[in-house]
């Protein structure tokens, strides 16, 4: 115990400075150093280069396959078969749902502020996955029995739907002809463009206007376009649960509420909007008027209902909630 003792005070001594004392030192180049006074405490052996194990850093092995790390050896044994599918499933490059979308409307050649925005629809629409998530059953697909070619299909009706929308709104585009040259069906255009609406209502996105010019011609103009694009995308709606000879009388209706109501519908014309459509919306001012065309041909509640249902509009729930009223209003208006 002793023998102990006096062992550790020989090293105590050793390694503490003789002219003052400290015993905190610190190596140098060949010496160690009193960090007090500064002085050598005792000098340092040769470096001989050995580094013990633990000090060795290996380069690590590359992976031929992915960047994930050491590469999978490849055997008969089940746990590497499956390491291996997760790790080139890990390291596989995906595009999101609407990335695919836009990317075949790249593909037809399509370019320009077009692909911006349809790109910016697409994101919020399916930013809760319901463009990829959602199972409605699509006309056009049933002819098609490889499941690679239904998917994109749908992924193409989407486009399509996109590019109506942006048409619309004046962002000119080829989707007809893109629509003749995948053959698109009518009836899926219709409801999906109606599914990429309604989430665009839940987002609170409007999607912008094309305005080129500002003047006072070229806005009535726009209106003109818009309300006449809105008002042939509500009778194919009609259409599709009333007779097109009944829609075409329902919208001729419509048209006749716009015009007394000075909007420019019928002709363009340089003079100012006036009228109970005024304040509205382009889109909100072709449903309303048609609303005001059923209530006055006397079609029944359930009928005009249905029709929000296929052509949801932001602020056109409360008149299709209580149409009753709306209705004695209209009637005592007249």
């Amino acid at each position: 115990m002793s023998s102990t003792n006096s062992e550790e005070n020989r090293i105590n001594n050793e390694e503490s400075c003789k002219e003052c004392g400290c015993k905190i030192i610190e190596d140098g180049d060949s010496h160690s150093h009193c960090i007090a006074c500064g002085m050598p405490v005792k000098k340092l052996s040769f470096d001989t280069g050995y580094k013990y194990p633990s000090e060795v850093q290996e380069p690590r092995r590359t992976n031929t396959i992915s960047s994930l790390g050491s590469q999978i050896i490849k055997d008969k044994n089940p746990i590497s078969r499956k390491l291996i599918i997760l790790q080139n499933r890990a390291s596989q490059k995906k595009i999101s749902y609407d990335e695919k979308i836009v990317a075949e409307v790249e593909n037809t050649g399509v370019k320009g502020n077009t692909i911006p925005l349809l790109a910016e629809i697409m994101k919020i629409a399916n930013s809760d996955n319901k463009l990829s998530t959602n199972r409605d059953i699509l006309k056009g697909s049933k002819s098609l029995s490889n499941p690679k070619d239904r998917s994109q299909y749908k992924l193409r009706v989407y486009a399509i739907a996109g590019l109506t929308l942006l048409n619309r709104n004046l962002f000119s585009n080829s989707v007809l002809q893109i629509q003749d040259k995948w053959g698109i069906h009518k009836d899926d255009i219709s409801n999906l463009k109606k599914f990429i609406s309604r989430q665009l209502i839940c987002s609170g996105y409007d999607i912008p206007v094309n305005r080129i010019n500002s003047d006072e011609e070229s806005s009535i103009e726009l209106r003109n376009h818009q309300l006449s694009l809105f008002l042939y995308d509500i009778r194919d709606h009609l259409a599709s649960y009333i007779n097109f000879t009944s829609s075409k009388e329902i919208i001729d209706k419509a048209i006749m509420i716009l015009s007394e109501n000075g909007e420019p519908i019928t002709h363009v014309s340089p003079s100012q909007i006036g009228g109970k459509f005024r304040n509205l919306s382009p889109e909100r001012a072709a449903l309303q008027s048609v609303v005001d065309s059923m209530c006055a041909l006397d079609y029944n509640e359930r009928e005009i209902k249905k029709l929000y249902k296929k052509f949801p509009v932001r602020g056109m729930k409360t008149i299709f909630s209580r149409l009753n009223a709306y209705r004695q209003n209209l009637a005592e208006d007249v």
